[in-house]
């Protein structure tokens, strides 16, 4: 009878060992950064590079530190290049979005001029 407790045991902490495992696994690739920028601060353009190929954003959007979008792409791949002509000094926030339309992941960069 002792044994058998034992083992039960014993698989008991493994299964949950091995689910603690996991939940950290997901944890961390959750806060991976997906996407490069550069040059940030940034004055002419902005460059901002997705670094997965699969699966490819669908929309990427640029909004203001108020919060209003200030341009928004659609299908834009993994290599976009913005230029900052229109945009006025700040700080800005980027999306890429999924085609569901949740966010894979998102950044900020900052115009000088």
């Amino acid at each position: 009878m002792l044994v058998k407790r034992i083992v039960i045991s014993f698989l008991l902490l493994t299964a949950f060992y091995e689910g603690a495992a996991q939940v950290k696994r997901i944890a961390m690739d959750e806060h991976v950064r997906r996407t490069s920028i550069y040059p940030n601060p940034a004055r002419s353009f902005v460059r901002i590079q997705y670094k997965y190929a699969s699966p490819q954003p669908s929309a990427l959007a640029v909004f203001n530190f108020l919060g209003q979008k200030q341009m928004e792409m659609f299908q834009p791949g993994t290599n976009v290049y913005i230029d900052l002509a229109e945009f006025k000094r700040g700080i800005y926030i980027f999306q890429f979005r999924d085609k569901n339309g949740q966010i894979v992941d998102s950044g900020k960069f900052q115009v000088e001029k």
